[in-house]
């Protein structure tokens, strides 16, 4: 049987080995069976480590300070249902490819289906939403091959999750009583003398052939478009994107989570642009490259779907595969951001008047939809208007999904020096969104902010306990529309179906409000004040701006409440779009030849 001391020490020397490899921050939550786990990584000098109440908010809280950050965040936790709290953000890590270590608890194999309290099959318990599972069975003594294999482990662990494609690595460990001893573990010396890494990993550069390819293909075109989607690496793609478009001449449709609406080339509309695609027929492209994940706008992967025979080609170095609508010719493992820098230098602009027309069409379009939003009511897509130009190059903006992340993306502007944007857009889910914003906070220099709507925070709302517990400021924008406002998008919200009051329920309630929009009815300013938040309400555009200048300014945490109504967001939308189109019919009457 494994001694006290001997699983200290080996647990020990797995923690030292993770901090070797690069790893700065854990999150904790309570439990018996996780203390000696739990307490190697709080005891472990060069981790932040965050201790969370609840183990699903921790999770969220690795999750977005691992996005934030660009490494490998460790979570702990205790045995039973605790790791069972860990299965969202482990989906959410796989599909947005963010690295993760989630480490279990769990009892050994003599207390298991045999009516032991607290103990449930934790063997690959996360399925395929795990990158890599592995049972962490720690041997009888830790001698010098016993500390030499749990530091490889731990190394495999690290580089498991951060290389290739990024995800969760789940590791469980069974661990048996006496959990805590009396001693301190001696000291240990297996780890390299010179600091680093037990085992050190090298990452395998590009193929050449891919490099030719990209060259071959961007260098026969006159009309590309570069097409840049949600980007979280740590190579920046942003201003490489924007060199290459500025170098090439192209226009450049780049997603606020890619951090590349910038420069000359930014066409910061398409979303409005492209639902009026009769509009733009003299905008054909002959090459699309697309860096990046696949932007939010449906009207962006429409278009993308209809330009049938031309060349897509995709910079994919982690196999992500994102075309839904199957339409890429080529998918080149090459990093986007390195392979826009050397294209910048190789490529000179061809069609003088492809880009112009481009940016032709975004400034009709952001004109119509100045004219309808105006600068003092306040409206949700006045607000991620106002949001991307107020915000300073150094904050950071965690958006939720649903509207919110639509919205940024319509409205966003484009700018030379534009603030992070983040969002949990692997399965698009507004579970967690509360507690992977602070995450994000507690990995970012700048101030730090999150765009929510009332139900995500109210799916969270116990991810607020971070902003007291521990000690972080995050500016939180809440949009409150008394339900979910995307829905009001939909056919449901007009369907006969859901119309219809609910038999035998208080109040006058159809089944759609009270199934699909499900307002929640709480008092968000009593919510603020439960966790200690400062609290303001505000009602036009300039009470925003002043709003958000002072929580920016607070030195705690700060609610901005925007008060919205549904519908009314749905007729301003159709309004914008109705602009738009008008606008665009104009350009497209002034492009036409004469009869």
């Amino acid at each position: 049987m494994t001694s006290t001391t001997d699983t200290h020490l080996l647990l020990r020397a797995f923690v030292d080995e993770l901090a070797r490899c690069g790893m700065r921050a854990a999150c904790t939550s309570p439990g018996s069976r996780s203390a000696p786990l739990v307490l190697s990584l709080a005891r472990e000098p060069r981790l932040r480590c965050f201790s969370h109440i609840d183990e699903r908010c921790a999770g969220f809280f690795a999750l977005g300070m691992a996005k934030a950050s660009g490494r490998p965040v460790a979570v702990a936790c205790t045995s039973g249902t605790a790791a069972a709290q860990l299965l969202a953000p482990a989906v959410e890590a796989r599909e947005a490819r963010v690295p993760l270590l989630l480490l279990t608890a769990d009892r050994p194999a003599e207390l298991r289906e045999n009516g032991a309290g607290q103990a449930i099959d934790q063997l690959k318990l996360y399925g395929d939403a795990a990158k890599w599972f592995f049972e962490v069975e720690l041997p009888p003594a830790a001698g010098a091959a016993q500390l030499r294999w749990i530091r490889t482990l731990a190394c495999r662990a690290y580089a498991t999750a951060h290389e290739g494609r990024p995800g969760a690595v789940h590791l469980n460990f069974p661990l048996r009583e006496p959990l805590v001893g009396a001693d301190e573990p001696p000291p240990d010396a297996s780890g390299r003398a010179d600091g680093g890494p037990f085992v050190r990993r090298h990452r395998t550069p590009p193929a050449d052939v891919d490099l030719e390819t990209l060259s071959r293909l961007a260098g026969a075109s006159r009309r590309g478009v570069i097409v840049a989607g949600r980007h979280e690496r740590e190579e920046p793609l942003g201003p490489a994107a924007a060199e290459l478009a500025r170098a090439a001449g192209w226009p450049l449709l780049a997603d606020p989570l890619s951090g590349a609406r910038r420069g000359s080339s930014a066409i910061a509309h398409y979303d409005a642009i492209l639902r009026h695609p009769a509009a733009l027929e003299d905008l054909a492209p002959d090459l699309v490259l697309r860096v990046g994940d696949l932007p939010v706008s449906k009207p962006l992967r429409e278009w993308l779907a209809s330009l049938a025979g031309i060349q897509q080609v995709a910079l994919d170095p982690e196999g992500a595969w994102q075309d839904p609508a199957s339409t890429l010719s080529a998918s080149l493992a090459i990093e986007p951001a390195r392979a826009c820098e050397r294209l910048a230098l190789e490529l000179a602009a061809g069609d003088p008047g492809w880009l112009e027309g481009w940016r032709t069409a975004d400034e009709l379009a952001a004109e119509a939809i100045g004219g309808v939003i105006g600068p003092a009511a306040l409206s949700e897509p006045a607000v991620a208007a106002e949001l991307g130009a107020l915000l300073p190059a150094a904050a950071t903006l965690f958006v939720a999904s649903s509207m919110p992340v639509r919205d940024i993306e319509t409205f966003w502007p484009a700018r030379p020096d534009p603030p992070r944007v983040l969002c949990n857009r692997g399965a698009n889910g507004i579970d967690g969104i509360v507690s992977s914003a602070f995450g994000a906070a507690a990995a970012s220099d700048g101030p730090a902010l999150l765009l929510i709507g009332d139900v995500a925070l109210a799916h969270d709302i116990g991810g607020l306990l971070a902003a007291g517990r521990l000690g972080l400021d995050l500016t939180i924008v809440l949009l409150d529309n008394a339900g979910g406002g995307i829905f009001d998008f939909l056919p449901v919200a007009h369907s006969p179906m859901a119309r219809i009051d609910e038999p035998g329920a208080a109040g006058s309630a159809d089944l759609y409000t009270r199934h699909i929009a499900t307002p929640t009815g709480l008092d968000f300013g009593e919510a603020a004040s439960l966790y200690g938040i400062a609290y303001e309400r505000v009602q036009d555009g300039p009470g925003f701006r002043a709003a958000l200048e002072r929580a920016l300014d607070a030195p705690r945490a700060a609610l901005v409440h925007v008060p919205c109504e549904r519908e009314a967001n749905v007729r301003l939308h159709g309004r914008v779009w109705e602009a738009v189109g008008t606008a665009l019919s104009r350009r497209a009457g002034a492009a036409a030849p004469p009869a």
